[in-house]
């Protein structure tokens, strides 16, 4: 386990620090997780079952009944962000409120209504015969993740509050809360997502790009089992996934051009559900119900680098994807159980966990990861795009190869679900502070 520190003041500091740091700080821990989201709280819980000092600064409230109202999405999170979640203690909190994913449906519906789709299935039978994973309500997931936080003694969580300025010095990062507190640490991670402060503080360049899209997630009430299955539309307008939720429930998340998506994001609630219904190619037929709409622009992003002198980043602070793939929340669980390994081995090395080689030694094993994926996830999105014959006929073509030919198909699912490179002890089902 990690020793407790108290930390030194710095003995070198810029000019314009001073204000910052005249006095002492008045919160102090080994490390600072910036940002509340579901990222930022299960690298705050990885931290404290790992025993260092933590402090959570969360712009959301912390009451759990409120979470509903701030996120009525879904995330479909593969067997090894499930394994994460059951070692840190979570998922016998959430499985009850989960569906597992045993079969996912690839459809190219970019010919239109009136053609034939083409459809490819990928069963989890054929890999280790348990599910690729589960859906799991993001507000169930984050009540959760707050009840075994609270449990912790050396873990504080902070909500709702936001850091104002954050500055980043030689031995430790200190930052000024909205309350006029101060706070000192070893060492800051960013979890404050696509904007974050923490990274443009550190002077961290991100680029972003988008393509025109607007998202709107939802759940549904429909009158057939979906038996497991999450169904995957692609269309010129963008994807259409339908994500199984326990009873004949489903969460959807439908992408479509901006002009467009704002239009059905008008309509009155039995217009919307017929549109729904008739995107559905009603395979679970009747949709009886359509629950509150959230949207959010499709986009995204890479930072150029994933760390800095006294920080890290994870989640879409790092990194944002658009909703293909199942690819987003479980990208993040991967920086999380990476990041926790690699401070836990440094702190038991004796080493110093803010130290720039301990941190790029994090963004070194994760990028290759997140480059592979983003490249995968953008082609994937432009192509579904295209209106070239060319690229449709190949794109249909691709996918008619992979549903027949099973070798090709076991090596596609394993891949999804593994990261590249070396998979976290965490995703492995071991606390890496155990050993």
């Amino acid at each position: 386990m990690p020793t407790r520190h108290r930390l030194c003041a710095m003995t070198e500091q810029p000019a314009d620090l001073a204000a910052l740091t005249a006095e002492p700080a008045d919160l102090v821990a080994d490390v600072a997780v910036i940002g509340g989201g579901i990222t930022g709280l299960a690298m705050t819980l990885a931290l404290g079952r790992a025993g260092f000092r933590t402090i959570c600064i969360d712009p959301q409230p912390p009451e759990p009944a409120a979470a509903q109202q701030l996120d009525g999405r879904t995330t479909a999170l593969l067997m090894p962000s499930i394994r994460a979640l059951q070692t840190l203690g979570v998922w016998e909190r959430v499985a009850g409120d989960s569906e597992g994913l045993w079969r996912m449906r690839i459809v190219d519906d970019s010919a239109g209504p009136d053609a034939e789709p083409h459809t490819a299935d990928f069963e989890s039978s054929r890999l280790d015969g348990g599910p690729f994973g589960y859906n799991v309500p993001n507000p169930a997931l984050r009540r959760a993740l707050l009840a075994e936080i609270g449990a912790l003694d050396q873990v504080r969580h902070l909500a709702p509050h936001k850091v104002g300025r954050i500055d980043y010095g030689r031995s430790e990062m200190r930052a000024e809360l909205d309350d006029g507190r101060r706070l000192s640490a070893r060492l800051a991670i960013g979890a404050d997502g696509k904007g974050s402060p923490s990274r443009e503080a550190a002077g961290i360049r991100a680029r972003r790009w988008g393509y025109g899209q607007t998202a709107m997630a939802f759940s549904i009430q429909h009158s057939r089992p979906h038996r497991g299955t999450s169904t995957e539309f692609h269309r010129s307008s963008g994807p259409f996934v339908l994500v199984p939720l326990p009873g004949n429930r489903s969460s959807v998340v439908w992408v479509d051009r901006d002009a467009a998506a704002e239009r059905f994001l008008e309509i009155d609630d039995d217009a919307f559900r017929r549109a729904v219904e008739r995107r559905t190619r009603r395979i679970l037929g009747d949709v009886t119900a359509v629950g509150p709409r959230f949207s959010y622009p499709v986009g995204s992003l890479l930072a150029d680098d994933y760390a800095g002198p006294r920080l890290a980043l994870v989640g879409e602070s790092a990194h944002a994807l658009p909703p293909i793939g199942a690819q987003g929340l479980n990208l993040g669980i991967t920086d999380v159980a990476t990041l926790i390994e690699v401070l836990v081995a440094a702190e038991r090395a004796g080493r110093d966990i803010g130290d720039p080689e301990v941190t790029r030694g994090y963004a070194r094993r994760r990028r290759p990861d997140v480059v592979a994926r983003a490249f995968a996830v953008d082609m994937l999105n432009r192509t579904v795009q295209s209106k070239l014959p060319p690229i449709g006929f190949v794109r249909r073509h691709a996918l008619g190869l992979v549903d027949r030919v099973s070798p090709l198909k076991a090596r596609l699912m394993r891949q999804g679900m593994l990261p590249v490179g070396q998979l976290p002890q965490l995703m492995d089902g071991v606390a890496p502070w155990a050993r």
